[in-house]
């Protein structure tokens, strides 16, 4: 455990003891960078507690009034990503409370591994489930990580599919006239679009919930991947070669070998996405 990590961790327990007997409370987690280990000097203090009952106002005001924190932002219920949240400043760090109803999570559970649901608001907290750890309600944190452990091949196909369709890549069938042109902003933006779709699909290869809107903490999630297609660092390295044709060609290389591994590993095919990976504009 790292400083900064450490540093976080021994606030998270004060913040645990603050919320005191709280009936209502069935769980308090540390997420986020700190509950995975990671943190540096520019992360925030994640804090995820889970609710029988819909979290009051005051109950969760308490804590703060209880640790003399400086309360920055009370947002209300959100209604896309089923949470309250709550801002505040402990000790000079940062600190993020994320509430939720336990039966939400028990809803996202069963939405996506027995539905196959898509939704990146369900896989992220599948994902903090996995990588937090709890301060309160242990047993509960552990009952659903048995449940989050899985992730079946149809929802490996399903985001693989997704991941790595054309449309997924703005101008991508105009590939090779956007670099003739010299549309850079264009490429660019296209190659940033691919960057990500691989990313998505390399992490449901490894069974792995993307756990942010933005890929953070990248290099540290390719190390927990033990499926990687060939030559993987070198040409996701190479979208950003300032040569915009050479780029494309690690994009083509990244999607297709990509595909070839899905199809490998699992049995599946792919046939639809792979025609339409290369289709190009006709002439």
């Amino acid at each position: 455990m790292n400083h900064q990590v450490e540093l976080r961790s021994r606030a998270a327990r004060r913040i645990a003891e603050a919320y005191g007997s709280a009936p209502n409370l069935s769980m308090v987690a540390v997420a986020g960078s700190v509950g995975a280990g990671l943190a540096d000097r520019w992360s925030d203090l994640e804090i995820d507690c889970y609710w029988y009952e819909s979290p009051t106002t005051e109950e969760r005001l308490a804590p703060i009034k209880h640790l003399g924190a400086e309360l920055t932002t009370l947002w209300d219920y959100d209604e896309d990503d089923q949470e309250w949240s709550e801002d505040y400043r402990f000790d000079g760090l940062p600190v993020t409370v994320s509430n939720f109803r336990v039966n939400t999570v028990d809803a996202f559970l069963d939405a996506v591994l027995i539905e196959g649901n898509l939704d990146t608001v369900k896989h992220f907290r599948l994902a903090a489930l996995r990588s937090s750890y709890a301060l309160r309600g242990s047993q509960m944190l552990a009952e659903w990580r048995q449940r989050a452990a899985v992730f079946p091949d149809r929802l490996v196909h399903s985001l693989v599919e997704r991941s790595l369709t054309p449309g997924q890549f703005p101008g991508w069938r105009h590939r090779e006239v956007l670099v003739a042109r010299g549309d850079a902003i264009a490429v660019r933006s296209l190659l940033a679009a691919v960057g990500e779709g691989v990313f998505d699909a390399v992490l449901a290869i490894n069974r792995i919930y993307r756990s942010h809107r933005l890929v953070k903490w990248q290099h540290s999630l390719f190390d927990q991947c033990r499926l990687l297609p060939p030559e993987f660092a070198p040409r996701l390295e190479g979208l950003w070669h300032h040569d915009l044709e050479v780029a494309l060609t690690h994009a083509e290389a990244l999607l297709l070998t990509t595909l070839d591994l899905a199809e490998n590993e699992f049995g599946t095919s792919l046939a639809n996405v792979r025609n339409d990976l290369i289709r190009k504009r006709d002439t």
